[in-house]
């Protein structure tokens, strides 16, 4: 970022003293971008003391929305702990940002009704995910290569774990009775001891791979999945296998937010998750036309100008002089 001509502030001096740094610095700030509650909610009372920058609140997805769905599969104390923990956060930085942002708009409705219930002022806008550079050209030509099932996922995160666990457990011996050699790749970083015990002669566990690892697998396999049965907001693996032209089966939770992407499988019980892959296995004129609507959904949808023309709009950039930005991320 430094190479770019972004300021960065990092190393130890820095730690504790934002504060500070605010107080001499915060007059030259035009607009703010906060990312994360947890993170963002130690910064905006400073950043309100000494700047009149305007504040932007990026929130990932709504934290205690999502482990509230977590929470109706199983009640957890430390989880419900945690929930409350998160929400009042999020509330909190709904009530103090100008700006709020989320890439759904199922996300951005429930901000702008807890905004219209508690008199907030601020601003809910949806803004894309991603701004996708490269989209995937015609995939058609490879079907005849490609087999397999494909999960990809982050296993550090407690969706993914139950959802890798329910594919293995539950959807994939359904797919195994019509497809009994078909294999299911479960990759990405950090797969817990409850994931890894998930393989077998058919599932394979990678763990972290590289980006040039991970296309090839986006090229192999014939079906993507993500069977989510919680989660807050947009799913980037969702996302992502469309970019890739890689047709993909999902649940509900998985298709919040794209509700323009009617041309998605989904399904929320094991055997209507079953035939959707299975369908797909089978139907080549049926996967072509998955292929094709996704890779045109991402260049329609998810590009760098669709990204673009909402931040410039909530920056308010090219309005006179050069503008000062900054951003903070955990």
């Amino acid at each position: 970022m430094q190479q770019l001509g972004v300021e960065v502030l990092h190393g130890g001096e820095y730690v504790g003293k934002f504060a500070d740094w605010v107080a001499e610095n915060g007059r030259y700030l035009d607009v703010v971008i906060l990312n994360r509650p947890h993170i963002a909610v130690d910064y905006i009372q400073p950043l309100r003391q000494h700047s009149r920058a305007r504040v932007l609140y990026y929130g990932h997805d709504i934290h205690h929305l999502r482990m509230q769905q977590q929470l109706q599969l199983q009640h957890d104390a430390a989880v419900h702990a945690e929930m409350l923990r998160f929400r009042d956060m999020e509330w909190a930085m709904w009530r103090d940002a100008d700006v709020v942002l989320y890439p759904s708009d199922e996300e951005t409705t429930h901000v702008r009704h807890w905004l219209h219930a508690h008199a907030g002022k601020a601003q809910a806008c949806t803004i894309p995910l991603y701004g996708y550079a490269n989209v995937a050209g015609d995939q058609t030509t490879s079907l005849a290569m490609r087999r397999d099932i494909l999960f990809v996922a982050g296993f550090a995160h407690p969706p993914n774990v139950d959802a890798a666990t329910w594919l293995v457990q539950d959807i994939l011996p359904l797919v195994q009775l019509r497809h009994p050699q078909v294999h299911l790749h479960l990759v990405g970083s950090n797969p817990a001891a409850s994931v890894q015990a998930l393989a077998g002669p058919h599932v394979s566990v990678t763990g972290y791979v590289s980006d040039t690892e991970l296309a090839g697998y986006y090229a192999r396999c014939r079906v993507a999945t993500a069977p989510l049965r919680f989660g807050g907001g947009m799913k980037g693996k969702v996302l992502e296998s469309m970019c890739h032209g890689l047709p993909m089966v999902t649940t509900g939770v998985g298709v919040q937010g794209l509700a323009k992407a009617g041309f998605l499988p989904h399904a929320d019980s094991a055997q209507a998750l079953a035939d959707a892959i299975c369908i797909l296995l089978d139907d080549d004129a049926h996967w072509c036309d998955i292929s094709r609507a996704s890779t045109a959904f991402i260049d329609a949808e998810y590009s760098k100008a669709a990204l673009w023309r909402v931040l410039v709009e909530q920056l308010g950039a090219g309005r006179g002089r050069a503008r000062k930005y900054i951003m903070i991320d955990g």
